[in-house]
C-alpha cells in the first residue's frame, strides 16, 4: 500500500479543517452588551502564535494593556517615554474596530510607579512637584490617545477596608488620602469623552463592596466623573460569585454606575494556603497540572464561567465590559502569580484551543 503524500496529506487536512464549523465568536454573540475584552502583552505580535492573534481579531471587541501603559513602564526615566508599543497596540485594535482601555492612569501600589517620581536629586520630592510630574504624566499620556481610547483605569486599588481605608502608599503619604479627587478631575479635563473608570480588586466581596462604593459615591459628590467601577474578579474554583456579582452590579446601578469585570480568570489551583504565612512555603510547592488539566476540573472552571456569565447578562444594560486577563493559558500571569506553576485560567488552552469554559461563556450569551 503505497503512502500518502505530503501534498495529499495537506490536501486532506485542509478538507478536514473545512468541515469543523466555524469557531463562533464571544464578540459577535454578544453584540457589544456588554463588550468582550481581552488583556494584550506589550509584545504581542512577536511573541502571540498566528492561532492567538486571530483569536485577538475576532473573539474581542475591547482591548486592555497589560504593562505598557503603566507608568513604571512607560516612563522608567523621567521625560523617556516609550510610547511605540503603545502605539502599535492602539493601531491594531483601531484596524480591527477593538475598543481601548486606558490601563493604567495611577496604580496606587509602591512599586508600580517609577521611582524618580518622588525624587528631586538626593532629596525626596514634596507633594507640589509630585502634582507637577502627575499633570505632566496624564496630560502626556492621555493628550496623546485622546479620542482614541473608550476609557480610561483612572484609578487603581486604592480602598483598603482595614482603618484607614485606603492602602498607604507613597502617594498617600506625600499627597494625603485625598489625591483622588484632584486625579479624576484631571483626567475628566484632559479627555471628557472618555469613560473614567475606578478599578479595584474583589469588589463583588461584600465587605468591599460597600467601602468602595462609599468611596466612589463621595468622590461623585465632590464633583468627579466616574463611569465605570471595575472589579477585577481573579475567582477560583468553587467561588460562589454569581450572587455576589449580581448584588455588586445591581447596587453601583442603583446609584447611577455602571460595572465592568476587567480583569476576569478562574485558578484552577487552590490559593488559600499561601495567603498564611504558615502553609506559604506548602502552597508554592503546589503545581498539580504540569501535563495537562483534568476534564473534571475544566468542567467545574466552565461552571464558574457560566455563573459569572449569567450574572453578567442578567444585568446587561449596567455592565460596561467583561475582560478575560489574558488570550490563552500559555500567556496567563497566572502562571507565576501568586508562585510559579503552569496554570489553566482562561477560556482557551495553551494550543489556543476553546476549553468547556469558552463553550460555557458562548452559551450563556448565544441564549441572553
Amino acid at each position: 500500500m503505497r503512502g500518502i503524500s505530503a501534498s495529499g496529506l495537506l490536501l486532506a487536512t485542509s478538507r478536514a479543517l473545512a468541515k469543523e464549523p466555524a469557531l463562533e465568536s464571544l464578540r459577535a454573540l454578544a453584540g457589544g452588551r456588554p463588550l468582550v475584552g481581552t488583556s494584550v502583552q506589550t509584545q504581542f505580535d512577536k511573541i502571540y502564535t498566528p492561532a492567538e492573534i486571530h483569536i485577538l481579531k475576532t473573539q474581542f471587541d475591547s482591548v486592555t494593556p497589560e504593562n505598557c501603559m503603566k507608568w513604571q513602564f512607560l516612563c522608567p526615566k523621567e521625560g523617556a517615554y516609550r510610547y511605540e508599543p503603545v502605539d502599535r497596540l492602539v493601531d491594531f485594535a483601531t484596524s480591527n474596530q477593538q475598543r481601548i482601555v486606558g490601563h493604567t492612569l495611577i496604580f496606587n501600589r509602591d512599586g508600580n510607579y517609577p521611582n524618580w517620581l518622588f525624587r528631586n536629586g538626593e532629596k525626596e520630592a514634596d507633594a507640589k512637584l509630585v502634582w507637577k510630574r502627575i499633570e505632566d504624566h496624564a496630560g502626556k499620556l492621555m493628550g496623546r490617545y485622546a479620542g482614541r481610547i473608550d476609557s480610561w483605569d483612572v484609578l487603581n486599588e486604592f480602598v483598603e477596608v482595614p482603618s484607614p481605608g485606603y492602602r498607604v502608599t507613597d502617594l498617600t503619604r506625600i499627597l494625603g488620602p485625598d489625591y483622588p479627587e484632584r486625579l479624576f478631575k484631571i483626567a475628566a479635563g484632559i479627555d471628557p469623552k472618555a469613560k473614567l473608570i475606578y478599578n479595584d480588586f474583589a469588589v463583588e466581596r461584600p465587605d468591599r463592596l460597600k467601602a468602595i462604593l462609599s468611596f466612589v459615591r463621595a468622590l461623585r459628590d465632590k464633583g468627579c466623573k466616574i463611569d465605570v467601577v471595575g472589579s477585577q474578579s481573579h475567582l477560583e474554583l468553587g467561588d460562589q460569585a454569581a450572587g455576589n456579582l449580581d448584588r455588586m452590579i445591581q447596587q453601583f446601578a442603583s446609584e447611577g454606575f455602571r460595572c465592568a469585570l476587567t480583569e476576569l480568570d478562574v485558578d484552577v489551583i487552590p490559593r488559600s494556603k499561601h495567603w498564611n504565612p504558615k502553609t506559604r512555603d506548602e502552597a508554592g510547592k503546589q503545581d498539580p497540572y504540569t501535563d495537562g488539566c483534568p476534564d473534571e476540573v475544566l468542567e467545574r472552571q466552565a461552571t464558574v464561567y457560566r455563573e459569572v456569565m449569567e450574572a453578567v447578562t442578567a444585568n446587561r444594560n449596567h455592565v460596561d465590559r467583561v475582560t478575560l486577563w489574558g488570550i490563552s493559558d500559555r500567556h496567563s500571569w497566572l502562571n507565576k502569580w501568586p508562585w510559579k506553576r503552569v496554570n489553566h485560567g482562561l477560556l482557551f488552552d495553551r494550543d489556543a484551543t476553546p476549553k468547556p469554559a469558552f463553550r460555557a461563556v458562548a452559551g450563556i450569551l448565544k441564549r441572553s
